[in-house]
């Protein structure tokens, strides 16, 4: 029986307020089971980027967080700093939307990639050096020797997203949250890095919590799908249950205001995935 990697029930995200306290997620149950990519999707400020950042521990004070969340089965909520930095890197990592935000810029590529690799993995300063090597090889990063070397300004977006991931991988997490990695890149890049994501879930068995407004690219990356709405998920279902016969009214709206390309903005039927990987149906919703 395929175990589950991620289980959160019934998440609950409060910040409190003079007047009244505002509920930012209202009681999110979610699973993934290892080796799916799950694809959350639903409008700005439905609360996709907090579910992330509460899977990490790293909801911002002074917000109060009940109900719990399971990685792998090892309990995020409750945890004190010193527990989720243990748990960040080896048990869950992620991919954030913009990638140069993410780098210091005063410090090469490589020595980044060797100090994350070296703290998590307890390893001597060669092996991190081949290890951090392996890991751009593996995101499909060529002459990686170069762009060990290299600083941030000095790579593209593209080539940076691509490091973000390698980065996230060099601990070999159970779990990786790409939130949105695609955003500032030009859909060419976007095509590749979602290539790259599908081929890392399907031949390492990663298991892939992919936050993104794109049906497009949804309906060819991921296993299955949750809506979320106003802080609650409100329908969860394969890729073809939810994009072919949503049942949720919000659901249907999402759906059919998805601007398909060339047909102005009408459904679309979910799209079969070819053995060699996705073929990225680009659209332009925000």
């Amino acid at each position: 029986m395929t175990r589950s990697i991620l289980d959160i029930t019934g998440l609950d995200v409060t910040f409190p307020g003079l007047v009244r306290d505002t509920r930012i997620l209202r009681g999110v149950d979610l699973q993934i089971q290892a080796g799916q990519i799950l694809g959350l999707v639903g409008e700005s400020g439905s609360g996709k980027s907090m579910t992330a950042s509460a899977c990490l521990g790293m909801v911002p004070e002074p917000a109060v967080v009940s109900g719990s969340i399971l990685i792998d089965g090892e309990e995020v909520v409750g945890r004190s700093d010193a527990e989720l930095n243990k748990m960040r890197g080896g048990q869950v990592a992620m991919v954030f939307q913009n990638p140069m935000r993410s780098l210091n810029p005063f410090f090469t590529i490589g020595q980044q990639l060797t100090e994350i690799i070296r703290r998590h993995r307890s390893c001597g300063k060669q092996e991190a050096i081949a290890a951090a090597t392996e890991g751009l090889r593996s995101v499909q990063l060529p002459d990686s020797n170069v762009i060990l070397c290299r600083y941030p300004h000095q790579l593209s977006g593209g080539q940076i997203q691509r490091v973000m991931i390698a980065l996230a991988l060099a601990c070999r997490p159970k779990l990786l949250i790409a939130d949105e990695p695609t955003t500032a890149l030009d859909v060419t890049v976007q095509a590749q890095i979602i290539s790259l994501l599908y081929r890392l879930a399907k031949e390492a068995g990663l298991t892939i919590l992919f936050i993104t407004h794109d049906l497009g690219v949804v309906s060819q990356l991921c296993d299955r799908v949750a809506v979320m709405y106003e802080g609650e998920i409100v329908e969860t279902g394969s890729v073809s249950d939810i994009i072919d016969n949503p049942q949720h009214a919000y659901s249907k709206r999402l759906i059919e205001a998805f601007p398909a390309v060339g047909r102005g903005q009408q459904t679309f039927k979910a799209q079969g995935k070819p053995a060699c990987g996705p073929s990225i149906i680009m659209g332009g919703a925000s």
